[in-house]
């Protein structure tokens, strides 16, 4: 049983690595759509601003396609979700580090670090999708007349696809389903190890009462 949990768990970590990289992907392609089809369309304005804590604001010219702006107001949150992926990556690869990958017995460094992939994994789609929720319907709010008008103009792309925003959904998705299977398989070596002890309490028992 021991042989087959720990083909079991060295798969699992592969995957949870796996799962990383496609957030960090998913990260760096998010804002690709309106990079390409709205920041040729997008006009700004940069205004000092004692009051903002920037100093400054931004604000659309009427040279903008209304609605462009959602690049601009896009790019903290897309900043913010490229740094937790590199920091997930990071949490894949301590699974590894402390050989949770292959380890017959697990000890504390194991749980903890079982324990920080599992948290991130729910932490960041429960972060991230309602902003990616609110950018959608930014983008959705585009004139997308004035845009395609403009594409036509000045051979810019245009297109009207959430295709970047629907991924949110596979993506935290296949983050979830790695967590909990990296949770059943240390649920499993701890019911393993328990066994283990077990029986070896129970071999001791008899040789004393021999």
């Amino acid at each position: 049983m021991y042989k087959k949990q720990l083909k079991a768990q060295k798969i699992v970590c592969l995957v949870a690595l796996i799962v990383t990289v496609i957030l960090f992907l998913y990260a760096l392609g998010l804002s690709t759509d309106l990079y390409d089809a709205l920041y040729p369309a997008m006009r700004i304005r940069v205004e000092e601003d004692a009051n903002s804590p920037e100093g400054y604001t931004i604000t659309a010219t009427e040279r903008s396609v209304s609605g462009a702006m959602v690049y601009y107001n896009i790019q903290a949150f897309n900043k913010v979700l490229v740094n937790y992926s590199i920091v997930y990556i990071i949490l894949a690869a301590l699974l590894f580090v402390t050989n949770t990958s292959i380890r017959r017995k697990y000890y504390i460094s194991n749980y903890i670090s079982i324990g920080l992939f599992t948290v991130a994994s729910f932490y960041i789609p429960i972060f991230a999708h309602s902003y990616i929720e609110i950018f959608k319907a930014q983008w959705l709010n585009v004139d997308f007349a004035a845009l395609k008008e403009f594409s036509e103009t000045y051979k810019s792309t245009y297109t009207e696809s959430t295709l970047w925003f629907d991924l949110h959904y596979v993506v935290f998705a296949l983050m979830i389903i790695a967590a909990l299977l990296l949770v059943a398989c240390c649920v499993w070596k701890i019911l393993l190890m328990k066994d283990e002890r077990k029986l070896v309490e129970e071999g001791k028992g008899k040789k004393v009462k021999a």
